[in-house]
């Protein structure tokens, strides 16, 4: 199956798991993919986890960060049919590095006048 005709029927179910199995495909597809996810992709991954109320009181305490790494593995379960094993293996770990981290993505690019 591919990537846009799976997007369409997780999103009529719930659309925030939609955005974040989208987000995450096309990171882990990329060829040339940076070591980190975009602070987009992050942000699609942490929606979906708020939505599910995976963040329990809202501080990163080591139940949470579980709740949060078992709440992600619904992401990875969506995207079986479109990633090979090897892919999947690698979207479960940037996965649980968000879980732990809401804020693991890239640095932001900073244009103008150094001093």
């Amino acid at each position: 199956m591919k990537k846009k005709d799976l997007i369409p029927i997780i999103a009529q179910h719930n659309p925030l798991l939609a955005n974040a199995v989208c987000r995450m495909v096309d990171y882990i597809q990329d060829r040339w993919a940076a070591p980190y996810p975009s602070k987009e992709q992050t942000d699609a991954v942490n929606a979906y986890l708020r939505s599910v109320h995976a963040d329990g009181d809202g501080t990163m305490s080591e139940n949470n960060i579980a709740h949060r790494r078992i709440a992600t593995q619904k992401i990875t379960i969506s995207a079986i049919r479109v990633l090979d094993h090897d892919q999947l293996d690698r979207l479960q770990d940037v996965l649980n590095r968000i879980a732990a981290d809401r804020k693991y993505h890239m640095p932001e690019q900073r244009y103008g006048m150094g001093r």
